[in-house]
């Protein structure tokens, strides 16, 4: 029933920080009044304060709470309907959308489930064995399945029948140490691919919508994959086999693989095409969110018979797209109301930055991503440390996109379950204890922190991302 349960309802902890930021909210719409100030900016401060509050708290629904925010910036004149609901003008929204259609086309298909056994059925699987395959199952879904949980709730069963098959009851040590790595594999080293993780979809599109700038696909990865994919995949992998490792039987993963439907054939035609585009959109220059639009509405035509019409009205859960652009447009309207100037200018203060240290900016810039995350959970981070990138910038003398990057890298280095929704899912299918949820995220977490950050900093040195003219 979780933490709060041995709580009265009214003094339950989260009750509590509720009614306090509300108050702090109230307090700071009314203070510009007595000081005759502008209101803009403290009304947008507490629009702030209480979209945080509840996106921590999940007090609310969070596309409810999205929608609040939209609707209070337009009646508190913090910022005109066109910037209020700018989320809903972002590749990164429609992103979403066209991943949500994605998904369910491919789940109907059944193609999801197809590709998994294709893989299993040829290796023989140790501990370690199904730990290695997990983790690069998990990123080879990635690339056709942009939603992170999706992925989660297809791998689990599968990963818990062959645990099951090795010895391991669920809810034991070594079935735990393979759930988690359904979880951990499925979140971390996807942020090196641009549609595949929700919190990186925000954040490239919280650059857009703020700077009109966005990373293509091919540079995302060029910029990310090395290190913070493959490094971070092997090293996440290492550190959940040394945590769980466990005696177990060795077996073969049989599956009866029946001919692929026509309804398959052709998704995985449109999937093939898609990812042809989304690789190559340095070249034609269609952002990636217009691209998946695009399958989206091939999938859609009642001609293609990729998707039943019942299944879009009845089993697909839009809510995240109305959450996903309640984040972007809070960014824009920090922007428009001069809040993000002065946060800015507060956090820049605060850390003493200074010219010519890139490495130390470098580590305090991911320290400042890893601590939204903590605060706002990692999806919701960028609203915060997006708008305070070109203050960053200007006060370290780092090019603004690589400001950008290290702070998505920071907002990845997820230490706690609470803060990645994809670890609750995983927690809840997989039947895992939490202290063993909060030890695989601690440790893969600061594992990467020691070891990879480094790599990662010289690596962007190599590449010539800290180059004012690169």
């Amino acid at each position: 029933m979780g933490e709060d349960s041995k709580y009265p309802h009214f003094l339950k902890p989260t009750n509590i920080l509720v009614t306090v930021a509300l108050a702090v909210a109230a307090y700071i719409v009314y203070w510009p009044y007595t000081i005759n100030d502008d209101p803009s900016r403290y009304h947008a401060a507490a629009l702030l304060v209480v979209a945080v509050t509840f996106w921590s708290t999940h007090k609310l629904p969070e596309h409810v709470t999205a929608l609040i925010l939209m609707l209070g910036a337009v009646i508190m004149s913090v910022a005109p309907p066109s910037t209020a609901f700018s989320g809903f003008g972002s590749g990164g929204t429609w992103l979403i959308f066209g991943g949500l259609i994605i998904g369910a086309a491919i789940s109907s298909a059944g193609l999801d489930k197809r590709i998994v056994d294709t893989i299993l059925q040829r290796i023989k699987l140790t501990y370690g064995g199904i730990i290695a395959a997990i983790m690069l199952l998990s990123f080879v879904l990635a690339i056709i399945i942009p939603s992170t949980i999706p992925r989660i709730l297809l791998l689990m069963p599968i990963a818990l029948t062959i645990a099951e098959r090795m010895g391991f009851e669920m809810g034991s040590r070594g079935s735990n140490g393979i759930a988690m790595t359904v979880g951990v594999g499925s979140f971390f080293p996807s942020w090196s691919l641009l549609p595949a993780n929700l919190p990186v979809v925000v954040h490239i599109a919280s650059i857009e919508t703020i700077y009109g700038i966005a990373p293509t696909y091919g540079e995302h990865f060029t910029i990310h994959f090395p290190v913070m994919g493959l490094l971070r995949g092997v090293v996440c992998g290492t550190v959940l086999y040394f945590l769980f490792r466990s005696d177990a039987r060795i077996v073969q993963h049989r599956a009866l693989l029946k001919p692929l439907s026509a309804q398959g054939r052709r998704l995985l035609w449109l999937l093939s095409i898609t990812l042809g585009f989304w690789v190559t959109d340095y070249w034609h220059g269609i952002a990636p969110g217009w691209i998946a639009l695009a399958a989206a509405i091939v999938i859609l035509m009642p001609c293609s018979g990729m998707l039943a019409e019942d299944i879009f009205r009845k089993k697909i859960n839009f809510s995240p797209v109305f959450y996903i652009a309640g984040i972007l447009s809070l960014g824009a309207i920090l922007s428009n109301s001069g809040l993000d100037v002065w946060l800015a200018s507060y956090v820049t203060d605060l850390l003493h930055l200074e010219k010519d240290q890139n490495a130390i900016n470098f580590a305090l810039i991911l320290g400042i991503g890893l601590c939204s995350s903590l605060a706002i959970t990692a999806p919701g981070a960028p609203a915060l440390t997006v708008p305070l990138a070109q203050a960053l910038a200007d006060a370290t003398g780092i090019p603004l996109l690589t400001v950008l990057m290290t702070e998505l890298t920071g907002q990845s280095l997820v230490l706690l379950p609470y803060a990645a929704p994809p670890a609750a899912v995983a927690i809840i299918v997989g039947g895992v204890r939490v202290i063993d949820a909060v030890k695989s995220m601690f440790f893969t977490t600061m594992a990467t922190v020691i070891f990879l950050a480094p790599i990662q900093y010289f690596y962007w040195l190599t590449i010539g991302l800290f180059d004012q003219t690169g």
